[in-house]
C-alpha cells in the first residue's frame, strides 16, 4: 500500500513538472497554442480564425512571449492578441485576412515585421501601434504607425500618408489602391531601402521628402505622375529608374536637393512635364539616359533643356550589322565581336546594341 502512494506521489509530481514547462490551450474553435516556459516561444497550430473572447488563452495567463510561429492556415489575429509582448520579430503568413485592433502594439522590442499576404486583409487601426524601434516592415500600410527607425519599407497593398497612421484607404470594391502619398513633417529619415508596388499609378506629394539615407529608387511600369516634393532632400539617392513609357507629370522639387544623384533613366520618348524647381540642387551634367531619336525633344522641353548630357541607346541601324563582323578592334568603324556582344568603335567610343559606353 505504502508502495502504491509512493508511486502515485512520484507520477503527480512528474506530470507537475511537465505542466510547468509548458502551457497549452485553444485560441480558436481548431486553433491551439503551446507555450515553452523556458524559451518564452508561443507556437500556434491547427487552422482558422483566432478567438481570444471566447478562448482567453496566453492573454489571462501573466506569461511574457519572445517569439511566436503561426500555421499557414491560420486566418484572422485578434485584437490586443500580442500587445505589450517581447517579440523581436514577428512573420505573418498570407493566409491570414483579418487583423484585429492593436494586435502587435505598445512593442518598443519589435525590428521587424513581414506580411506576406499581397491582397487586400482586413486591418484595423492601430495594429503596430507605439512600435516605435521597427526597423523593417512588410505589409499593409495601413498597419503602420509613424516611426523614425524605419530604414526598409515593403508596401505590398495600400499606400502611405499623414505620418503612416490610418494611413491605407480601401474603397467599397476592395481594389487596389494605385495611390501613395505622405506628409512633409513625418517621413521616417533613417529609411534606406523603398519598395513602390507594380500596380502604382501616381506618386503623392512628399512621400519621401527628407528621407536622407534612401539610395536610389526604380519608379514602377504604370506610374504616371508624380507629386511636388515627393522625393524632396533625398540627399543620398544616387539614380532614379523609370521602368515604363507613361511618365506624364513629375511635381515642383520632387527631386529638388538630390545632391547624390548621378544618373536619371528614362523610357519616355515625349519629356514628362516637369517644373522649374523639380531638379533644384542636381548636378545638370549627370547623364540622362533617354530612348533613342529622343535628345532633340529633351533638349528643347522646359526645365529638362537645363541639363546637357543626354545619352541615347545604340541607333536602331547597328542592328543591321552582319551577323559576321571583322575581328580587328584597332580602326575607326571597325566592328567586333567581343563576348558575344556586337561592338562598333568610331571616334574613340564604343557602341553596343545595348547603348553607349
Amino acid at each position: 500500500m505504502t508502495s502504491r502512494f509512493f508511486y502515485i506521489a512520484i507520477f503527480c509530481l512528474f506530470s507537475l513538472s511537465l505542466s510547468a514547462d509548458t502551457l497549452t490551450g485553444n485560441c480558436g474553435d481548431s486553433l491551439y497554442w503551446s507555450f515553452d516556459t523556458e524559451t518564452r516561444h508561443l507556437d500556434i497550430t491547427g487552422k482558422g480564425k483566432m478567438n481570444l473572447y471566447k478562448y482567453p488563452a496566453w492573454t489571462n495567463k501573466n506569461i511574457t512571449i519572445a517569439s511566436v510561429t503561426f500555421p499557414d492556415s491560420i486566418t484572422s489575429i485578434d485584437s490586443y492578441a500580442f500587445n505589450e509582448q517581447a517579440l523581436t520579430e514577428v512573420h505573418i503568413p498570407a493566409s491570414v485576412k483579418k487583423f484585429g485592433r492593436d494586435a502587435f502594439a505598445q512593442m518598443p522590442s519589435l525590428l521587424r515585421f513581414e506580411y506576406e499576404g499581397e491582397g487586400y486583409a482586413e486591418s484595423e487601426n492601430g495594429i503596430l501601434y507605439n512600435c516605435y524601434n521597427l526597423r523593417y516592415f512588410k505589409g499593409i500600410t495601413r498597419m503602420l504607425s509613424y516611426n523614425n527607425a524605419l530604414d526598409t519599407l515593403i508596401v505590398t497593398y495600400g499606400y502611405a500618408s499623414a505620418n503612416f497612421l490610418n494611413c491605407s484607404y480601401i474603397d467599397d470594391s476592395r481594389a487596389y489602391d494605385t495611390r501613395l502619398s505622405g506628409k512633409y513633417s513625418t517621413t521616417p529619415k533613417k529609411i534606406q531601402t523603398y519598395y513602390l508596388p507594380d500596380e502604382l499609378e501616381k506618386i503623392g506629394d512628399f512621400l519621401l521628402c527628407y528621407a536622407i539615407q534612401l539610395g536610389g529608387i526604380s519608379i514602377p511600369k504604370k506610374v504616371h505622375t508624380i507629386g511636388a516634393g515627393a522625393f524632396l532632400h533625398c540627399s543620398a539617392m544616387d539614380s532614379v529608374v523609370f521602368e515604363g513609357d507613361g511618365i506624364q507629370t513629375i511635381g515642383d522639387s520632387a527631386f529638388s536637393h538630390c545632391t547624390s544623384l548621378s544618373y536619371i533613366s528614362l523610357q519616355d520618348t515625349i519629356p514628362p512635364i516637369v517644373h522649374e524647381h523639380t531638379f533644384d540642387g542636381v548636378d545638370r551634367s549627370i547623364p540622362i539616359y533617354i530612348p533613342a531619336h529622343s535628345t532633340e525633344r529633351y533638349q528643347s522641353a522646359p526645365y529638362w533643356s537645363e541639363f546637357f548630357h543626354f545619352v541615347e541607346p545604340t541607333p536602331t541601324a547597328l542592328e543591321q550589322i552582319p551577323d559576321q563582323p571583322t575581328k580587328s578592334p584597332d580602326s575607326n568603324g571597325t566592328k567586333v565581336l567581343k563576348n558575344q556582344q556586337l561592338l562598333i568603335l568610331h571616334c574613340g567610343q564604343t557602341y553596343t546594341l545595348l547603348g553607349q559606353h
